[in-house]
């Protein structure tokens, strides 16, 4: 079991051994994030902020836009 000090959380905490991404933000998550803030964010947050805003995925700002959300709730700025 991978163990993070997270920085959303300020704790260490188990961490995320996968993800099905790729790239540096998917890196930084990786490292800095634990399972339990990931799982708050997939399960939850990723869904009020697409539908708040009324994302549509196909389209690239939308994307963009709920990648910048994400960063931020993660507090990855």
């Amino acid at each position: 079991m991978k163990m993070t000090q997270c920085i959303k959380s300020n704790y260490d905490k188990k961490g995320i051994e996968s993800l099905v991404f790729k790239g540096e933000i998917w890196d930084r998550i990786r490292d800095n994030i634990c399972i339990d803030c990931w799982k708050e964010w997939e399960d939850d947050m990723q869904i009020k902020v697409m539908n708040e805003y009324n994302l549509d995925l196909s389209d690239k700002k939308h994307r963009n836009y709920l990648t910048e959300k994400m960063k931020e709730f993660l507090s990855l700025n």
